[in-house]
């Protein structure tokens, strides 16, 4: 069951690349502080192959005899292949599809304070918080093979009334049956979740590298500090908060006027995701529930983001934007663990996206640069719309930024 992991990571995610990247920097001894709040909501995921499908679907598991057999003692299991041998059925024949849905909320909001130190340079630090939460439902549908086996049992010819019944009871309970099991082995049981807390910490600096008018080229670097949860490996359907390793980041920004008030963003951010260790379970193809938890060694593959947007400016402070961003990101790679396990937790690592934009926003910025507003402050909602994507969970999402200069 652990192979809902492989597809909850990929919600994890702290302030995300907009398009909207530029090449400011604050002026010497200015303060800017920026809340932002991100949210989204995630039903589905796309494949390797860029097909949406469920992001329940993995949960949707046969039901086999011989999965059925693992859970009986050894005596039972092989009266059970016997009887089967004798109904013309094998122990791979299924008696039903477990069912499920599973959705997930995300909701970040994050403090971002930057500090003009100089005019051509400025630092910033951002601490996202998060509130996340994913609904589970799991059923099952027994299937005509099924319930061929339990009227075999109850024939005449056989006369094994009781353990139909038995046998009945325990496919009518197959939910229940599956989340004692994972209890035995250490899991939480398929339920709702949700939690809070603080992710991980980004530290940057920015400096503008030339400007004339309204054109300026700026590079920005940075750390990214392991201070969010790390996924539980007890949990199936939890949400984490970060990574468990740090990040390191270089981005290239430009903007260049194209006519009035219309100015041309582009840029491009590489980060490079440091190895790191963490619990994990030891999940392969053919087991994901009866497994240990053990310590792996990994590095998460490193990611490039690129973009490039219009925005319209006018000096009376309305901002309106259309933008294009691209996000890749590398397979990840595991060590010193078995080559099944190796081969369970990569699967599906090889991600990447597109997306546009689009931006509506106010600036009192031109009035208070005329002496005509008391404060300068901005305020900008941008939609992010998923327009394709490999091995990701489709999530379109809404991000509010209130920035208050000081």
């Amino acid at each position: 069951m652990s192979f809902l992991k492989g597809l909850l990571v990929g919600l994890t995610f702290t302030s995300p690349v907009m398009a909207f990247e530029n090449a400011k920097v604050l002026p010497t001894g200015v303060r800017n502080l920026n809340i932002r709040s991100v949210n989204t909501n995630i039903a589905q995921k796309t494949d390797t192959r860029g097909h949406p499908q469920p992001l329940a679907k993995p949960l949707a598991q046969d039901l086999t005899f011989r999965k059925i057999a693992r859970s009986e003692e050894n005596l039972a299991a092989k009266q059970l292949e016997a009887f089967l041998m004798t109904q013309g059925m094998t122990m791979s024949d299924m008696v039903g599809t477990f069912t499920a849905d599973l959705r997930g909320h995300i909701g970040v909001a994050a403090g971002i304070l930057s500090y003009g130190f100089s005019d051509k340079l400025t630092f910033a630090v951002a601490a996202p918080y998060y509130r996340a939460a994913t609904s589970v439902e799991v059923g099952f549908r027994k299937n005509d093979a099924g319930q061929r086996f339990l009227d075999a049992l109850a024939s005449p010819e056989n006369n094994n009334q009781a353990s139909a019944v038995e046998a009945g009871l325990k496919l009518n309970n197959a939910v229940g049956r599956l989340n004692d099991k994972l209890r035995d082995n250490g899991y939480r049981p398929l339920e709702d979740w949700h939690d809070e807390g603080l992710g991980d910490l980004t530290l940057a600096g920015k400096y503008q590298i030339f400007r004339r008018a309204d054109v300026a080229l700026a590079t920005t670097g940075g750390v990214v500090l392991p201070t969010g949860r790390i996924d539980d490996p007890d949990i199936l359907n939890d949400v984490a908060f970060g990574d468990g390793q740090y990040d390191l980041f270089t981005q290239l920004a430009a903007d260049e006027p194209v006519m009035g008030a219309v100015i041309a963003n582009q840029f491009a951010k590489y980060t490079v995701q440091l190895p790191g260790s963490r619990p994990t379970r030891m999940a392969t193809e053919d087991e994901v529930i009866e497994v240990e938890t053990g310590d792996t060694s990994f590095k998460l593959c490193d990611k490039l983001d690129a973009g490039f947007s219009l925005l319209f400016q006018p000096p009376q402070g309305f901002v309106a934007g259309i933008g294009y961003t691209y996000f890749r990101k590398y397979g990840d790679i595991y060590r010193d663990i078995p080559s099944a396990v190796k081969t369970k937790l990569q699967a599906g690592t090889d991600q990447m996206a597109h997306n546009g934009e689009a931006q509506l926003g106010y600036s009192t910025l031109p009035l208070y640069q005329r002496g005509a507003f008391a404060v300068p402050l901005e305020m900008k909602l941008t939609f992010t719309k998923q327009l394709a994507s490999q091995n990701m969970p489709i999530s379109d999402l809404a991000q509010l930024d209130f920035n208050l200069f000081f």
